[in-house]
């Protein structure tokens, strides 16, 4: 049975505090507490169902703006077969490609390919002749396919072509490579991840939570507000994909981040409970109270967070726009979650909440979680009497962790998310060590309006002067192929080989195709320049090159396509729609805080803390994956030398909202005790010696469930786990525990300084007992406080 604690007649309850709205929702969870907790558990069923029927429509794409020029040229591309390919076959022989078997086998395998549903157009060595398709030393060539369909419908065509081509090859070794193999690959490796992480987050922040609370009953609690978030928010993602698209990966992203979430507000709230009985106040009226001051902080940290995550809808990428959904559902998921689900829980367990503690023997005093804490007592008291000196050294100390930032370069994304031995990251670096021009190093140059005949003499000269670039190899046009400005002779062709006997006395002609000096003549009008570049797609020279490729002058309008041109245009576009994300995130955070705080100068010092938390974290990711440190702590990965561009956004968007999450919890405090002192000092010591162990306590949860996504063999995850994981404990530790206290006993009692309302007055202290009296139940009202203006336990008559 769920509701095991006797319950009084409804006349002899204990009222709710009158006039709030939480705590009166408070009391209707507890009225309602097993309709509630038996909704949770068929929650949790029906979301493994879910979840699991969602497999094949999850986004894979979306790492590339949209609406470019890039995008645009590739539209354009596609009709001439010089687009990007979305899936690349590495086949190789025995034999001479050119072999007559071998031949004949690829070409075969080149039909099976394109007759395959959901290919729009196959093209290999052995069907065009072209040199780009075929290795150095001959025995290899690739088959270039086309997909048909979005992202998503080309991961999900690529996992049955794939083996199909490696069932028909024979004798040929096969391997895989593009975007499409890297999505479906990526996404598989997301879903092990997320197995794996589950198994490692929940022990440790069990642990963690057991340490805090000294109960396993207490400890419990947290997690299940968090296995009920998680499923819920999965199980409405997948809904969600049945009519947008949702990427992959915020199936992990957002299971970390809603379950971190979770349990954080389930310790706010529970540490504040535990506070309220321990000061004798009956079980429900606790609970209500929790929800009224807590329950509160939790509501509008909610709402902060989701704000600062909407900021992710003002870049024009697909995928974070998806994660922003994705995100700000599973923070709305949390906090309901927290403000319906976890009163039930409280009010069934009641009195029993503190019992099974295995640690009892061991502890010295209270030591758990919401009581005083000496150590971060001498902490604060330090940091206010010492405020320059003490603040000036947490913020040097966090400007040095941000510095690797200032070297970052971003590129967008390629096989390095994945591990070396994975086949879409073997296969592109057999690419570009076993072929003279890697299929990356293509940027075609396209003139729509061009006659290949016609213009054969505007083209050439084009070509000469593209390819007398710097940076480029050589050129490849309908009218030949150039080198540093000249055209390169043709080769001959072959003269026919004579019959070679075979041991069983027939003949069989070797037929060695040569591909023409020029490609063939394409079947629409325009013309293609493939120009080949001596650089990788993502190197800083290649995006040079793009650029000087867009401003020479060309005998007709032409397009840029190709990967490099794509990085080029979704780095411009995200450097311009920055300012305006930051705005509304920025705004957005001002905004609530001063509706939480009725405080104008509060909120400005929030923001200025969570943009130094920030850019540590940005530092550390720098640190980590583009220069290449701490593998050894963090797992095997690839860096380049850069990062992608779409993970650190998100990764700051997260931390500057749990940054912010953290400030709510801790002014709330500070506030409660400002409100029934009138001592700025006084109240910032309180707030940080009565919330340092809590803050303490969450950032570890949060940290230990971002460990999941640390040990993710995809790379994009990685990064995200890391930033957050040093965003929290930073915020949590240097920001909270020394800047904040520094900060706010520089500016005083203009802390609370609003232009509409007035400064509390300073109440007289009082040395002996004292009750409450009708202005201190009133106070609350005139500054934005809840109803629970209650004094502290200290001041308050023993019993």
């Amino acid at each position: 049975m769920l509701d095991t604690i006797p319950v009084p007649p409804p006349e002899h309850e204990t009222p709710d505090p009158p006039g709030d709205p939480l705590s009166r929702l408070a009391g209707h969870c507890v009225r309602h507490r097993r309709l509630l907790l038996v909704g949770a558990m068929i929650v949790l069923v029906l979301a493994a169902t879910v979840v699991a029927g969602a497999r094949d429509r999850w986004s894979n794409g979306g790492f590339t703006a949209t609406g470019t020029r890039a995008a645009e040229a590739e539209r354009v591309a596609a009709r001439y077969g010089a687009d990007a390919a979305d899936l690349v076959f590495y086949i190789r022989a025995d034999k001479p490609v050119d072999d007559a078997e071998v031949a004949e086998a690829g070409r075969r395998l080149t039909a099976l390919v394109a007759g395959r549903p959901g290919v729009k157009a196959a093209q290999s060595f052995w069907s065009t002749g072209s040199p780009l398709l075929r290795s150095r030393d001959g025995r290899g060539a690739l088959i270039r396919v086309d997909l048909a369909g979005t992202e998503r419908d080309s991961a999900v065509a690529s996992r049955a072509l794939v083996p199909a081509v490696r069932k028909a090859a024979g004798g040929l070794r096969v391997d895989a490579t593009g975007p499409a193999w890297l999505n479906a690959q990526a996404t598989d490796e997301s879903e092990r991840d997320l197995e794996r992480g589950e198994l490692l987050a929940a022990p440790l922040t069990m642990i963690i939570l057991l340490l805090a609370f000294g109960s396993l009953t207490a400890a419990a609690i947290p997690l299940a507000v968090g296995a009920v978030s998680v499923a819920g928010a999965l199980a409405v993602l997948a809904t969600l994909t049945l009519t947008m698209p949702i990427t992959v990966f915020a199936i992990n992203i957002c299971a970390a981040l809603g379950f971190a979430l979770s349990v954080d507000y389930a310790l706010f709230i529970v540490t504040r409970y535990r506070e309220e009985l321990s000061q004798g106040v009956e079980s429900r009226r606790a609970i209500a109270r929790s929800m009224a001051t807590a329950g509160r902080a939790v509501l509008f940290s909610a709402a902060t967070v989701a704000l600062c995550l909407s900021a992710l809808f003002v870049f024009p990428l697909e995928l974070l726009r998806s994660l922003a959904w994705a995100s700000i559902l599973v923070v709305i998921i949390s906090a309901l979650t927290s403000l319906l689900v976890l009163p039930a829980l409280l009010a069934v367990l009641g009195p029993r909440l503190d019992r099974l503690d295995p640690f009892r023997r061991f502890r010295r005093g209270s030591g758990r979680v919401g009581g005083g804490s000496p150590v971060w007592r001498r902490i604060a008291t330090l940091a206010t009497s010492r405020a320059v000196l003490c603040g000036g050294m947490a913020a040097a100390l966090l400007l040095v962790l941000a510095l690797p930032f200032l070297h970052a370069r971003f590129t967008t994304i390629d096989e390095k998310i994945l591990p070396r031995n994975s086949e879409p990251h073997r296969t592109a670096e057999l690419l570009r060590t076993d072929f003279a021009d890697p299929p990356e190093r293509v940027i075609p140059v396209i003139l729509p309006r061009a006659n290949a005949a016609t213009d054969a003499p505007a083209i050439d000269t084009y070509a000469r002067r593209l390819s007398a670039l710097p940076h480029v190899a050589h050129v490849i046009a309908d009218t030949g192929d150039y080198r540093a400005g000249l055209p390169l002779p043709a080769p001959q062709l072959p003269a026919p080989e004579a019959a070679e006997p075979t041991p069983e006395g027939t003949t069989r002609v070797v037929v060695r195709p040569v591909a023409p000096p020029a490609a063939p003549l394409p079947a629409v009008p325009g013309s293609v320049l493939r120009v080949v570049g001596t650089a990788d797609s993502q190197s800083p020279d290649t995006v040079a090159l793009v650029h000087r490729l867009r401003t020479l002058p060309a005998p007709q309008p032409h397009l840029v396509a190709g990967k490099a041109a794509e990085l080029t245009d979704t780095k411009h576009t995200l450097r311009e729609a920055l300012p305006y994300g930051a705005a509304v995130m920025l705004v957005g955070t001002l905004v609530m805080l001063f509706l939480f705080t009725r405080s104008v100068l509060v909120p400005i010092k929030a923001v200025v803390m969570g943009l130094l938390s920030m850019t540590a974290s940005l530092g550390a990711i720098v640190y980590v994956f583009q220069d290449g440190h701490l593998r050894w702590l963090v797992g095997d990965f690839t860096t380049g030398g850069s990062l992608e561009t779409t993970m650190p956004l998100l990764t700051l968007a997260v931390a500057f909202g749990i940054s912010v999450d953290y400030e709510v919890f801790l002014l709330a405090r500070i506030k409660e005790e400002f409100v029934r002192t009138g001592d700025n000092t006084r109240s910032i010591v309180f707030g940080i010696e009565h919330t340092g162990r809590l803050f303490t306590a969450a950032a570890l949860t949060v940290a230990a469930t971002m460990v999941a996504l640390t040990m993710s063999h995809v790379t994009l995850l990685k990064t995200v786990g890391v930033g957050l994981a040093v965003a929290v404990v930073v915020d949590a530790t240097i920001v909270r525990g020394i800047l904040v206290p520094a900060l706010m006993q520089l500016t005083g009692r203009a802390n609370w300084w609003a232009p509409s309302l007035s400064l509390p007055r300073r109440r007289p202290r009082e040395t002996g007992p004292k009750l409450p009296d009708a202005r201190s139940e009133a106070l609350p009202e005139l500054v934005g406080q809840t109803a629970d203006s209650t004094p502290d336990a200290t001041d308050r008559p023993q019993s």
